[in-house]
């Protein structure tokens, strides 16, 4: 099952501060992920994966829209 950003930061008890911090980025860079108005460069998403300790194909970078057919797919096997 792919979760947002916010979904794994939640998870882990993380405010948005601590994941500016941990990553290195500006705090509005986490927020506009979260919500889908921007998306994390192939570097910060490497970073994203290794911090959550998950494969960047379970992180869903569209929260709000629903998943694609390849992406139910995914998820059913």
């Amino acid at each position: 099952m792919r979760k947002t950003i916010q979904e794994l930061r939640e998870e882990r008890g993380e405010s948005r501060t601590q994941l500016t911090k941990a990553l290195g980025v500006m705090p509005n860079d986490i927020a506009e992920w979260e919500v889908g108005t921007a998306q994390p460069g192939i570097s910060r998403l490497r970073v994203l994966t290794e911090h959550f300790g998950v494969w960047d194909d379970e992180i869903n970078l569209k929260p709000g829209q629903p998943p694609t057919l390849g992406e139910r797919l995914t998820d059913a096997f």
